[in-house]
């Protein structure tokens, strides 16, 4: 494998993420740095050391899971004995009930240990398959005692099987090991029809990062997308991105997946979109990003735009433009644009704005005060959107999140950035969620409802309705929630009911127009975009319904001033 050093742009935005991230921009760079270990990727000693510093400070907070199994993750592609045996021992001491945690230890000890894991105490009580497996994915089979060991494929519990699969998905089983009538490609294809799903997210991922395999070794048809949990949906489409050989077919998946309704799929499909370019390719992806609710998307599709943009003419143009427009997305296109020509480009348009360090380099104390001041106040919105089949004529729902987008992008002087989140086809099951992932300033609904009731998908795309008093308690439950804008036909009563709990809502007396629920939208969110607050955004709505002609439309809206 040619060892590659990790460009210092690259090696300064993963270390600003662990820093100053949430939990999933911890974790997303946690998997990145892993990533970039496999793949032959070398960061500077010093860089090193600092980040195994920092992977086992995060350790020693009590991280949320997802991000204490990648920190161990990391430590067992690069972490040292002197600096982590501490850590990782405390870890399976602690971490006794949770088998994912316990198997990511016991990669990161075999790393540390060298593949000698009778010198770790720790190990004593780890399930033999599990710790066989655990450090297979790191040190060579010559290197451990295989003597009698089988596994079971058809009786094994499912931990043991995401273990077998990340083996084969590391290129790190030998042929036949689970089966000596099957091949590791068939292990893959067969648990991709497995009940777990996270067992069959695991096939995947198998797919996706073992090149020995293909795009015929999966095991779920891509004609089964829509019917795939969100977590395979989102495995699939990173694998079709870089592995579908008929360009034709892959468009079409492409295309198709940039519409599902769950960020976690949109997400992965983007995400199989950073090593990928072919002519055409900017066709769907433009397009996408005009409409696309999610940043974390976002994100990932302006990476995608720089990294091609000095091959694609379109892509260099739109890196540009959100380069000047959108300045949360700034670290992203310089990371994409790392070692092409589009990189001058950006840089030179920095030095003539006069932007500092963005990494978080070291900056005098009144450089530092004078940026914080610069920074403009951030409003969170989630826009959830339903529009179920059997509810009569469709929404124009993306009209309305393409003339949102494109009105706050216009605004000139901002006094706050305004960060929209789409949740597309919202399932009753999936609203609790996305509040509490995207953790919202403005709760928006846009969609179908009657007088106390909002009408949501199931997971047939049939209506299914929520009732006054459950918004009520989603809302008095949120910490987040300031403001709840429900665009939605005979709202008022609802309104009303959860007035207590927010600081303003907007709600309607009666039956609202397409035309005029798009205008009353983008309208509202420029002028908070513009710095005013949510009574005089309101008034500036309504105002706007009524220079368009709709003034019968406007009488319709109600403001609820909150008690909170």
């Amino acid at each position: 494998m040619t060892i590659k050093n990790v460009p210092p742009e690259k090696a300064a935005f993963i270390r600003y993420e662990l820093e100053n991230g949430d939990d999933r921009r911890k974790k997303v760079a946690l998997q990145e740095i892993a990533r970039t270990y496999r793949s032959g990727g070398r960061f500077a000693p010093d860089i090193r050391n600092g980040l195994e510093l920092t992977i086992n400070g995060l350790l020693s907070a009590r991280q949320d899971a997802k991000v204490t199994r990648w920190c161990l993750n990391c430590i067992a592609q690069m972490g040292t004995r002197s600096g982590s045996m501490h850590s990782v021992e405390r870890m399976l001491q602690q971490q006794v009930g949770d088998p994912e945690i316990i198997a990511a230890a016991v990669a990161a000890a075999a790393k540390l240990y060298a593949g000698q894991l009778d010198e770790c105490d720790a190990l004593g009580t780890v399930q033999p398959e599990i710790k066989t497996l655990a450090a297979l994915q790191i040190v060579p089979p010559s290197k451990l005692d295989l003597t009698g060991f089988k596994i079971d494929v058809d009786a094994a519990d499912d931990e043991v099987l995401k273990l077998a699969l990340i083996t084969v998905g590391l290129n790190r089983a030998f042929e036949n090991m689970f089966h000596p009538r099957h091949t590791n490609a068939e292990l893959v294809k067969a648990l991709g029809q497995h009940d777990n799903r996270v067992v069959k997210q695991y096939s995947v991922w198998s797919a996706i990062e073992n090149h020995g395999l293909s795009i015929h070794d999966l095991g779920i048809p891509f004609a089964n997308l829509d019917s795939e949990p969100s977590n395979v949906q989102a495995k699939m489409l990173q694998l079709g991105a870089e592995k579908i050989v008929d360009l034709k077919e892959r468009q079409e998946v492409i295309q198709k997946g940039s519409y599902l309704p769950t960020v976690e799929a949109r997400e992965g499909l983007a995400k199989g979109l950073q090593s990928v370019y072919y002519d055409g390719l900017e066709g769907v992806t433009l397009d996408w990003y005009d409409i696309e609710g999610s940043l974390r998307v976002r994100e990932l599709l302006a990476e995608h735009f720089a990294r091609y943009g000095s091959t694609c003419g379109p892509y260099e143009e739109k890196a540009l433009e959100l380069f000047e427009a959108e300045s949360t997305l700034k670290k992203r296109l310089y990371l994409g644009a790392e070692g092409t020509s589009l990189f001058g480009k950006l840089k030179a348009n920095d030095l003539r704005e006069g932007t500092p360090d963005m990494f978080g380099g070291d900056l005098d104390p009144l450089t530092t005060r004078l940026i914080e001041e610069r920074k403009l106040p951030t409003v969170n919105v989630l826009m959830m959107c339903a529009s179920p089949k059997d509810a009569g004529d469709p929404l124009r729902l993306d009209q309305e999140a393409r003339d949102l987008k494109e009105q706050i992008r216009l605004v000139e002087k901002p006094k706050q950035d305004v960060v929209v989140t789409h949740a597309w086809a919202v399932r009753t099951d999936q609203v609790q969620m996305e509040v509490l992932n995207n953790v919202p300033d403005i709760l928006h609904f846009s969609g179908h409802g009657g007088t106390g009731l909002l009408c949501f998908e199931d997971k047939n795309g049939d209506m299914a309705t929520v009732s006054a008093a459950a918004v009520e308690g989603l809302v008095k439950l949120s910490d987040s929630v300031q403001c709840l804008v429900l665009n939605a036909c005979y709202s008022e009563s609802i309104a009303t009911q959860v007035s207590a709990h927010v600081k303003a809502v907007v709600g309607c007396s009666v039956a609202i127009g397409d035309d005029a629920a798009i205008a009353f939208t983008r309208a509202f969110y420029r002028a908070l975009r513009h710095g005013h607050p949510y009574r005089r955004a309101f008034d500036l709505a309504l105002n706007d319904l009524q220079l368009l002609g709709m003034e019968s439309e406007a009488k319709k809206y109600r403001f609820v001033t909150g008690s909170n």
